[in-house]
């Protein structure tokens, strides 16, 4: 699992509009884990 901890005031610009930036994050991750599932979380702190 990847947490990436964001202050509260960016997480809406982390997701991004319709949830495409954080599908992009998802995809990256998912390539580097070469078949492997992997779970991304967006938390804020």
């Amino acid at each position: 699992m990847l947490e990436v901890h964001v202050h509260p005031d960016d997480r809406g610009r982390v997701i991004g509009r319709g949830g495409r930036t954080a599908k992009a994050l998802r995809t990256l991750v998912s390539a580097l884990a070469d078949g492997a599932r992997v779970r991304v979380d967006v938390a804020d702190d």
